[in-house]
């Protein structure tokens, strides 16, 4: 792909986590992605085939990104703990904390579910590359699936951030 393409796919992307977040997931339209990133409603189809496809390509961006975090934070001298602490936050906390500060951030959360099945477990699998190297592939299983059950009742930032301290401190 060309410098030229990769920008305009890039400018796309942005304009659409900025409207999922805006709108969510359900009332976001191409039009509003193009108005966003002022564009033609019709350049959006020639680098995606509909919102589902853009928003799988939006989250892989998102999970590219978190991976290499991810490999940064493993080559700290931080503690394992510290680690796997950080690395929850760059996977789970800080995503969550922008989503639950906007209106539709339980519509986008939805939407990362039920948009894809391939998305869901995309993350799961490259959130488990994140921390198996400190926890082991049985405890970083066993991490993710607590996660998500500590966010079942979509509570308040802070009061996520508490669960998951209290999980991690009882790993030793």
């Amino acid at each position: 792909m060309t410098e030229k393409i990769i920008q305009k796919k890039e400018q796309i992307i942005q304009a659409a986590y900025k409207c999922f977040k805006q709108f969510g997931y359900s009332k976001t339209t191409f039009g509003d992605i193009a108005k966003t990133a002022g564009i033609s409603r019709a350049l959006i189809y020639s680098y995606f085939k509909n919102k589902n496809d853009l928003f799988i390509t939006m989250t892989k961006n998102l999970h590219n990104h978190f991976q290499a975090m991810s490999a940064e934070i493993l080559k700290s001298d931080s503690t394992d703990k510290e680690k796997l602490f950080k690395i929850i936050d760059v996977w789970i906390i800080n995503s969550y904390r922008n989503l639950r500060n906007n209106t539709y951030g339980n519509d986008v959360l939805d939407g990362l579910v039920i948009v894809s099945e391939q998305t869901e477990k995309r993350f799961r699998k490259l959130f488990m590359k994140s921390i198996e190297p400190i926890a082991g592939k049985e405890m970083a299983e066993i991490i993710i699936l607590s996660i998500r059950g500590l966010m079942d009742d979509r509570p308040p930032v802070k009061t996520l951030q508490k669960r998951i301290t209290l999980l991690i401190n009882k790993l030793e």
